[in-house]
């Protein structure tokens, strides 16, 4: 028996759908199974190999429906496969002496004081737990879900929807096990390049998520291990059981496995999938979780069925193995685990830069100070709301806006003052709002429009405060790849919209001109 491990890169947000409650948000799980990976190696090998009538394709047979088992892909922790830690640990509650200490209750009988359960996925280097993280994003979708809102591409009543996605760039590892003809012929039937290929999963994968990058690398055999005495295993996927339902995770155990279970530590899980070709849901089964862990006694097994059960552990036990359920290895309880964590890794700065590295940065640290002038618009425009209770103001700010627009791209403070003073006309009530409104820093709207006065905000400050400057010499980025003009736009655009909307919100009478 060999194994081909492969590595799997988000080159996009990717949604896992997982199963939820919440009718507003889509959550994602955070590991790629078995049903995926073979499901889109399956569709890969279909659409290279151009068949037609893939049922009866021996060789497509032989790989996805024969003796080859596809394990999931899960999350990378220092190059390292990562796997659901075992429900027989637990850990030192925060705060306390023994903290960073990790009890197996395999190895200890008793259960320590001020200590919880240890839960997730991690790896497990010297002796220390080290846990993995998987960076999620969450994104907002207007839906669309009636004929008539696909129609005009918005929603009428103004609906949401959310996705919780994994991040970018973030890299899981899996294997795939077989014979080690059938997984070269799985490798060449992909028509990888460079042992790499592109794929897409999950949910909206034809639209923005999806996009990953799988590499590939050469089959490798697997050495089973010894066993003899009592050894404790633990379920690296969920079991399926070949019974439609169990009450107790010893006999399943007993059953499927064999020997002499001794000390369990389980809990059960619902596996259920949506199978894209159906367009329907397979039915929802019930198993044991991965993370199980027990005791077996194997002593009185012959050395023929040892031999077996070893082999055995990486073929998978119960239903669809195929599709790497029931997957169990060998656990070693210790007395002495702790929890870990890498080390931080300190970047290493280039010494130069590509220009198109160096234009995207520009665009980065340009949307950046974008952000920080509208926040200045924002809290500006937010100190007028005492001033506003005077009177319907929507017209007045309205007005504000379409003189500033009409100002052009370039030399903004000269033009919106000729323009302002274009629109002046002595005594009417539009001058008077200008010498009655005052700005965030105390200066009236004409002294500052008119060039009298300054202005709350100057560019500068988006440069200091975005703290710009610490990039300097890395980047060279300086006031001419964000003007004046520029933040003066952003800044005055902002500042009158969100003034109109906060008069409007007062809902005050006098909108005279």
């Amino acid at each position: 028996m060999h194994r081909l491990k492969f590595s799997l890169e988000t080159l996009s947000p990717i949604v896992l759908s997982s199963a939820s409650n919440s009718t507003v948000m889509t959550e994602t799980h955070s590991a790629f199974g078995g049903t995926i990976i073979r499901g889109v190696l399956a569709s890969r090998f279909v659409e290279v190999q151009k068949l037609t009538d893939e049922a009866h394709d021996k060789t497509f047979r032989e790989i996805f429906f024969g003796g080859v088992k596809f394990l999931p892909a899960n999350p990378a922790v220092s190059e390292e496969w990562s796997f659901v830690l075992p429900l027989s640990l637990q850990s030192g509650k925060a705060g306390t002496d023994a903290e960073n200490a990790v009890q197996d209750l395999l190895a200890d009988a008793a259960s320590r004081q001020g200590y919880k359960n240890f839960r997730g996925m991690g790896v497990l280097i010297d002796g220390q737990f080290i846990k993995a993280d998987v960076r999620t994003n969450m994104f907002m979708h207007m839906s669309r879900s009636g004929d008539g809102e696909r129609l005009v591409g918005r929603s009428v009543g103004g609906q949401v929807y959310n996705y919780e996605a994994i991040d970018v760039g973030q890299k899981f590892i899996g294997e795939i096990i077989g014979d080690e003809k059938i997984l070269r012929q799985l490798r060449d039937g992909l028509n990888l390049d460079g042992g790499k290929m592109i794929a897409y999963v999950g949910r909206s994968r034809f639209t923005q998520y999806g996009k990953c990058l799988l590499t590939f690398g050469d089959a490798e055999k697997i050495v089973a291990q010894e066993i003899s005495g009592t050894i404790y295993l633990r379920l690296d996927t969920p079991l399926i059981p070949k019974d439609d339902c169990f009450l107790s995770a010893r006999e399943v155990l007993s059953s499927t496995v064999g020997g002499k279970i001794g000390a369990v530590f389980a809990a059960g899980v619902e596996v259920e999938n949506f199978v894209v070709p159906w367009g329907m849901k397979r039915p929802r089964v019930s198993a044991l979780a991965a993370g199980t862990v027990f005791a077996v006694d194997v002593s009185e097994l012959s050395a023929d069925d040892r031999k077996i059960l070893a082999e055995k552990i990486y073929a998978g036990f119960g239903l669809r193995t195929e599709e790497g359920f029931g997957q169990l290895r060998i656990w070693t309880p210790s007395t002495t685990f702790t929890k870990g964590k890498l080390p931080d890794v300190t970047p290493i700065r280039p010494k130069n830069f590509s220009a198109e590295t160096i234009a995207v940065a520009k665009k980065i640290l340009k949307s950046r100070l974008l952000e920080q002038t509208r926040l200045y618009a924002h809290e500006d425009a937010d100190k007028l709301r005492p001033q506003l209770q005077r009177g319907n103001m929507t017209h007045f700010f309205t007005r504000l806006d379409v003189i500033f627009a009409n100002a052009g791209k370039k030399n903004l403070r000269e033009n919106f003052r000729t323009q302002l003073e274009l629109e002046l006309r002595e005594g009417s009530l539009f001058e008077e709002h200008l010498k009655n409104f005052y700005m965030a820093n105390g200066q009236r709207f004409y002294d500052v429009f008119t060039g009298q006065a300054n202005f709350p905000h100057e560019v500068g400050d988006a440069f200091r405060d975005t703290k710009i400057s610490e990039v300097r010499g890395v980047i060279d980025f300086t006031e001419k790849d964000f003007t004046d003009d520029e933040f003066l736009a952003e800044y005055l655009t902002n500042y009158f919209r969100f003034a109109r909307k906060l008069a409007a919100a007062s809902k005050g009478g006098d909108d005279r001109e």
